[in-house]
């Protein structure tokens, strides 16, 4: 197993804004680089992995050159990386005109390696090449933004970037499809007459037919713009006979206009009241149905307690002058009561949520409750031995007390039984030896002495060993009903206290499923509201719309009317002064008519003139490409086959990145759930996930959806998008960090360049935090992050030493173009 590496030490001289060269020592822990904008703290990351790779982020990207990394003010300059276990790296730059030429320079495992030699090895030895080392290494604001904060596209196009999908895209953009199409597409158009041929035949029957058709549509052409001539000029000398006759009509223009647009008005109303099919429309039929139609809506208002509403109602008197206004009145309480119909689909959207969470809790705490019960099966056995022993023996208490009542019975009882036997062995030696002295005082021995030692060894001879041996087995038990019931007795206690969290968990899932019945009897009787309120608003909508048409038909009618009479006493104005409004109206009657067919042939003319520039422009081009026609098609067959075999690759290259992208998203999801768990310390929030969604966007490609979401207690999945800051930055460094930790490399440090250029006190704070638990929980054991913000130096700090977490802080001062580094804890 390889030693995974940290950085000891980098050495920088003239490099970017630096001039002189400058020493930053790093240790083990966390390195904050602080100092205001412009005092170089992205330059010293920026130098990290110019040492690493040769390049940098900016450079790559183009947006600065090689030879911009030497200081303004010198022609050279040099990076010395020192990493842990002695591997160092050197890079001079030298200007040469508008570029620099690098001469690099590493030492690994004691060989000295030096030109094309360094890259590859240094790759090797780290197990992390330039692009990787930019994925999940190199942590900046834009990283954590577009993760944070970002849309689901912005993410997505990230997490694809972190993968390594990018690649996969590449090299599927670099495929030339979009040329092929151009080709294939100019070869179809120069097939095009020949394509267009069947379709000729289909729809004039062959080329001799369609060519008699342009003959036709040239004909009927001519026709149409005499006729449009002929129309015109004929409608051009109505116009001049209108002009004459009004000439005569001095005074009266007005009234005549007057009379004009009333009649085409009135003969407009009528045209279109005959179109609808209404012939008459009756006042008190709309009233009528009007009070219907107000008699049921106060029902249901009242009965969907909308009382205000249901009164304003009631007191609304319906006349055959005043239709409209109460039409306009009930529909406006009628709103109400559809916007009620509205408010119940939300709380029973509501309700269906809640009783989805309490589903969600009610399966997790039968599971517990099954489980619970499964351990106390398992212990019943156990837990009625040891209540049988207790039943007989008593608590282990009176037990322990029993046995040292008979140990102590026991030693005393061995004893007097050992006095015993060794007295009457004295005895028996004195009797059996006839001893003249006692052996034991010196005293002479009589004959009544030795009667009285035959006596006292008859006495002796009876000895307690049956007493001696029932207590030793009384003993022997026991000890073993003890052992026994010290071995039970845990488990009487976990089945106690399971018995207890079981009785806790069926209340609870009680509790829940009371619940649950009560939130189906509100559903049930709002989706019962909500079906007749539904066909209520339905049939009333209905309703009302229909008496709103009679009503819109009723002042058609009263219009028109209105309109005959005001026609007629003006036709009778123009008649007393002497005006023959049958010949004014004639002449109006023939231009409305020659304005109407012109409108006709124009629209026709430009209908057969599009047909026939199309039919010509067919024709023409049957036979124009001088190419044989079977060429071209053996060459378009070609290049489709290609195209073909390219959207074949394609598509293998989609089959690799779903592959890959599924393998990464395996992984990444154990590890992102885990280390979430290390990091959020509170009990809201029981995990981290990732999910993505893949939709083939057809030539656009595989698109990419990815969710970030954190999981609440019972398993109930947030998106990142509904979380606070601080929990989103959770989520997002748990993600980066499962990248990180999911990739086989031998490096052990993350750089962090500005990641939070936020000040929010809360985002600082938590960022702070997280940190520390990066190296406290051992995901990572060395953190460089650079940052203007001195409360988030201060907060990291805190955090640092809060923790027992090893920190230094590396200053950076600015004097004009000066730069200096001041290394310490602070």
């Amino acid at each position: 197993m390889r030693v995974k590496v940290r950085i000891s030490e980098l050495t920088i001289r003239d490099f970017r804004g630096f001039r002189g060269e400058h020493r930053v020592v790093f240790n083990d822990g966390i390195n904050i680089i602080h100092g205001p904008v412009g005092s170089g703290k992205t330059s010293i990351v920026q130098a990290i992995e110019y040492a690493l790779y040769g390049t940098q982020l900016e450079v790559k990207e183009r947006v600065s050159k090689l030879a911009d990394l030497i200081n303004e003010d010198s022609n050279s300059s040099l990076v010395k990386l020192v990493l842990t276990n002695g591997v160092e790296i050197v890079r001079e730059l030298k200007r040469s005109g508008e570029t620099a030429r690098e001469s690099p320079i590493a030492m690994i495992n004691g060989t000295r390696y030096k030109g094309d030699d360094v890259n590859p090895k240094i790759i090797e030895f780290l197990g992390v090449d330039d692009d990787d080392f930019e994925r999940f290494v190199l942590v900046t604001h834009r990283t954590l933004e577009a993760l944070v904060y970002g849309s689901i596209t912005k993410r997505s196009i990230f997490i694809d970037k972190l993968f390594g999908l990018e690649i996969l895209d590449n090299l599927n953009k670099s495929l030339p499809m979009s040329q092929l199409e151009e080709l294939i597409n100019r070869l179809r158009q120069r097939l095009a007459s020949v394509k267009e041929l069947p379709e000729i035949i289909v729809k004039y029957g062959s080329i001799e037919k369609a060519r008699e058709k342009v003959r036709e549509l040239r004909e009927e052409i001519d026709k149409l713009r005499k006729e449009e001539e002929e129309l015109s000029n004929t409608y051009n000398d109505l116009l001049k006979r209108r002009e004459e006759i009004l000439k005569n009509f001095k005074g009266v223009e007005e009234v005549y206009s007057n009379y004009i647009a009333i009649r085409i008005r009135r003969e407009n109303l009528e045209q279109e009241l005959e179109r609808v099919g209404v012939k008459e429309v009756n006042e008190t039929s709309i009233r009528l149905r009007l009070e219907r139609l107000r008699d049921s809506l106060i029902e249901k208002l009242e009965e969907y307690a909308l009382v205000k509403e249901a009164d304003e109602v009631s007191k609304l008197v319906i006349t055959n002058d005043n239709l409209a206004e109460a039409a306009e009145n009930i529909y406006k309480a009628f709103e109400e009561l559809a916007k009620l119909k509205d408010k119940l689909v939300e709380d029973r959207e509501y309700l269906s949520n809640v009783r989805n969470d309490l589903e969600i809790q009610s399966e997790s705490l039968k599971a517990s409750l099954r489980e619970l019960e499964a351990r106390l099966s398992q212990e019943e056995s156990r837990v009625r031995e040891y209540r049988a022993l207790v039943s007989k023996y008593g608590e282990p208490i009176k037990v322990r007390k029993d046995i040292e009542e008979l140990r102590s019975r026991l030693e005393k009882l061995s004893s007097e039984e050992s006095f015993r036997i060794s007295l009457l062995n004295v005895l028996q030696y004195i009797l059996s030896n006839h001893e003249e002295r006692c052996p034991v005082c010196n005293r002479p021995l009589s004959e009544e002495d030795y009667e009285n030692i035959k006596r006292r060894i008859e006495e002796l001879s009876k000895g307690r060993n049956d007493e001696i041996e029932e207590i030793r087995n009384k003993l022997n038990e026991l000890e073993k009903v003890l052992t026994n019931m010290e071995t039970l007795l845990p488990i009487v206690n976990d089945y106690e206290a399971t018995v207890e969290r079981a009785r806790d968990v069926r209340s609870r899932f009680e509790a829940v499923v009371s619940k649950l019945e009560t939130i189906e009897r509100s559903i049930r009787d709002i989706d019962r509201r909500i079906q007749a309120l539904t066909r209520f608003v339905d049939e009333f909508r209905a309703e009302i719309d229909d008496i709103d048409r009679a009503i819109s038909y009723l002042r058609k009618y009263r219009e028109l009317n209105s309109l005959k009479q005001q026609e007629e006493e003006l036709r009778q104005q123009l008649s007393n002064l002497g005006i023959d409004t049958k010949t004014v109206t004639s002449i109006e009657d023939q231009i409305r008519y020659l304005d109407e067919r012109l409108t006709q042939v124009r629209a026709k003319l430009g209908d057969d003139s599009a047909e026939l520039s199309r039919l010509e422009l067919a024709l023409s081009s049957l036979g124009f490409d001088k190419e044989d026609p079977s060429v071209l098609r053996r060459r378009l067959d070609f290049l489709e086959d290609f195209y073909n075999r390219l959207v074949r690759i394609r598509a293998g290259i989609r089959e690799v990145q779903a592959r890959v992208r599924d393998e990464m998203i395996k992984i990444v999801r154990d590890n992102v759930g885990a280390i979430f768990k290390l990091l959020y310390p509170y009990n809201d929030l029981e995990g981290a996930g990732i999910e993505v969604t893949v939709r083939d966007r057809g030539v656009v490609g595989v698109v990419s959806e990815y969710t970030l979401y954190a999981i609440r207690p019972g398993g109930r999945k947030v998106t990142i998008s509904r979380l606070s800051d601080g929990q989103r930055l959770t989520i997002t460094l748990s993600f980066l960090l499962s990248v990180y930790r999911a990739t086989n490399h031998n490096v052990d440090f993350l750089l962090m360049d500005e990641p939070i250029p936020y000040v929010d006190v809360n985002i600082r704070r938590a960022f702070a935090a997280l940190l520390t638990r990066f190296v406290s929980e051992g995901l990572v054991g060395q953190v460089i992050i650079t940052t203007q913000s001195e409360d988030l130096v201060n907060d990291i700090v805190k955090a640092a030493e809060e923790t027992n977490v090893k920190y230094s802080v590396i200053r950076l001062i600015k004097e004009g173009n000066e730069r200096r580094i001041i290394q310490g804890t602070d």
